[in-house]
């Protein structure tokens, strides 16, 4: 990999950009403590030299001048310290006593080094500074100063420790930065890989999940339900499409041998009309099939969200049994709706295709079902959700084949001899995952029983 490359990478720049501000963070906090720690001492030298000035300042007002001289004569020869100076002038800036002569006057603090005084007892080092002060007296001017190695010395070693002190942190961010960008890239190329599997035709990859249950994870939770939903579509589509191949092959080859025989055959206008008619009457069945396909991709793609309200269930189910009751008692059977809800029965939804659903269930059991079936509609509640099920007492579905009713074009072998397409059960599985609920077919002992499960508002 090279430079250009990694500096593409979006875990470099990120690391890069922490280790930059973390390394930023500590300059300024070391630059802080630098002046902070430089200005205490510059603050306490100053009052060392000012209380020393204070105290002498105290026996010129108690003494007379002759007797201050000789006091500041004998501090400045008891001094055996070299960071300490002092010299006392008269009112004409003749030097009187003190262990450094001929420094000029200034009414501010001055910053002296060794090498520019004439110091009477220099023991130290040529390059040292002193901090000092005069201030004037009742008959001439006193000069008190301190040596300020101790900032020098404490400069010197905050810049030692910062030399070390950036070398540690440089060599734990890079060992951070490194872990942080591979870790970074792990989770990355968990995406990225399955992605590009997916592109290549693999559908059934999947996002691993760390099982950190962190941001991340949810974020891989949310692209696997996209990924399932994706291959779900595109089974669905496969599967549509050689289900449309075979179970319209018979159809569309039967209707054109019927037009085919009528070119040839037909005697007269009225057997040639006969198959016209007949002919037609396949086109509609083909067209209708093909529309309700339509439908169904049109649901299962979710544009009908934009229309969802709140939807009471108790009104529409009985608006849907006093529909088909009439169809019900013309085939011999019977239809009931019962519910244990007391109250509003509230879901999200869109009002037609829910009629639709629980439309097309009951049609299932009435096509399918031998007369004199009893057909039940029940509403209840369960678990923070309302349960519908729509039951009969027929022949049921076997449970190795309820799997497969829900596929489009899928129909059982004893309901070919009746009419329709196969596509009312795929109707309804879209329209229940479009409205995020759940559908399941189980055995009514007899019978089949479906139940559908909305989650409450």
């Amino acid at each position: 990999m090279t430079i250009r490359d990694l500096l593409k990478r979006t875990p470099f720049r990120l690391a890069a950009t922490f280790s930059l501000f973390f390394i930023t963070t500590v300059l300024v906090l070391f630059v802080v403590i630098y002046i902070g720690a430089s200005a205490r001492l510059v603050s306490d030298i100053r009052g060392r030299v000012q209380a020393t000035q204070n105290s002498l300042a105290l026996l010129d007002t108690e003494m007379t001048f002759d007797n201050l001289i000789k006091v500041v004569q004998g501090e400045a020869e008891s001094v055996r310290d070299p960071d300490f100076i002092i010299e006392l002038v008269d009112k004409d800036g003749n030097f009187q006593a003190g262990n450094v002569r001929g420094v000029r006057h200034s009414d501010r603090w001055m910053v002296l080094k060794r090498a520019d005084v004439f110091l009477t007892m220099d023991k130290g080092e040529p390059d040292d500074e002193f901090l000092a002060i005069w201030r004037p007296l009742t008959n001439g001017r006193l000069l008190v100063g301190s040596d300020n190695s101790e900032v020098k010395q404490m400069k010197s070693f905050l810049m030692k420790v910062l030399g070390f002190g950036l070398l540690a942190t440089s060599i734990a961010m890079g060992l951070c930065a490194t872990y942080l960008v591979r870790q970074t890239q792990h989770r990355i190329n968990a995406f990225a890989n399955p992605l590009a599997r997916v592109s290549q035709g693999h559908t059934s990859a999947r996002v691993p999940i760390s099982g950190l249950q962190d941001d991340i994870d949810q974020v891989a939770l949310q692209v696997n339900r996209m990924l399932g939903n994706l291959q779900r579509l595109i089974e669905n589509v496969n599967q549509s499409s050689s289900d449309i191949a075979h179970d319209l092959k018979k159809p569309v080859g039967r209707l054109r041998q019927r037009l085919d025989d009528a070119r040839r055959k037909a005697k007269s206008v009225e057997e040639f009309q006969g198959a016209v008619d007949s002919a037609l009457v396949d086109i509609d069945s083909i067209t209708e099939t093909f529309d309700a396909l339509l439908r169904i991709t049109q649901i299962e793609a979710g544009a009908r969200k934009a229309r969802f309200v709140q939807v009471d269930l108790n009104p529409l189910l009985g608006e849907v049994q006093d529909v088909y009751d009439v169809v019900a008692e013309d085939t011999g059977d019977k239809l009931a709706y019962a519910t244990d809800v007391h109250g509003p029965a509230y879901v999200r939804g869109d009002p037609e295709l829910l009629v639709q659903l629980f439309a097309n269930l009951v049609e299932n059991s009435i096509r399918h079902c031998p007369a004199a079936t009893e057909i039940k509609l029940r509403l209840h509640e369960r678990d923070k959700a309302y349960v519908v099920e729509v039951s009969d007492n027929g022949p049921g579905i076997p449970e190795r084949e309820r799997e497969n009713v829900f596929r489009r074009l899928y129909r059982l072998e004893r309901a070919r001899s009746t009419a329709g397409s196969g596509l009312g059960l795929s109707l309804v599985a879209a329209i229940v995952e479009l409205h995020g609920a759940k559908i399941k077919l189980r055995d009514n002992e007899p019978g089949l029983c479906v139940e559908v499960c909305f989650p409450h508002v």
